[in-house]
């Protein structure tokens, strides 16, 4: 006797199971709309440490007021002609040496000894 009581202590209606579904399930979506919305906020994490250097640098310079001649900021100049450095074959050949040279350097940082004949490049392609 004692044994049917306990199996009908644990039936589980369908109203409650109902209820326990859309409990769980309502937790699981709310917790993956918490987590998008992290990684939505993610991208923005950059500007607020651009914007902490600007602030720094915006600084600095009024501190300088004693300084008769206001500090420029070097401007870059854009390199001369880059199409045409593609289409001749001599500027390949450095720029094949310039890359074999990064990558025996990345090579040997690692602690990977590389010989400076050892070393095969079988191709470059160009992502545009």
């Amino acid at each position: 006797m004692a044994m049917l009581l306990a199996a009908e202590e644990a039936v589980t209606t369908m109203p409650e199971a109902l209820v326990n579904t859309l409990l769980g399930m309502g937790t699981v979506f709310c917790v993956l709309i918490l987590i998008s919305f992290i990684i939505y906020l993610l991208k923005f994490i950059p500007d607020l440490l651009n914007g902490s250097k600007k602030e720094k640098e915006s600084v600095q310079p009024s501190d300088s007021r004693k300084q008769s001649v206001p500090v420029q900021k070097p401007v870059s100049k854009p390199a001369p002609a880059s199409a045409q450095a593609v289409s001749k074959p001599a500027d390949d050949t450095q720029l094949v040496a310039v890359i074999t040279a990064a990558i025996m350097a990345s090579m040997e940082q690692e602690g990977t000894p590389v010989p400076a004949d050892g070393l095969l490049i079988r191709s470059i392609k160009k992502r545009f």
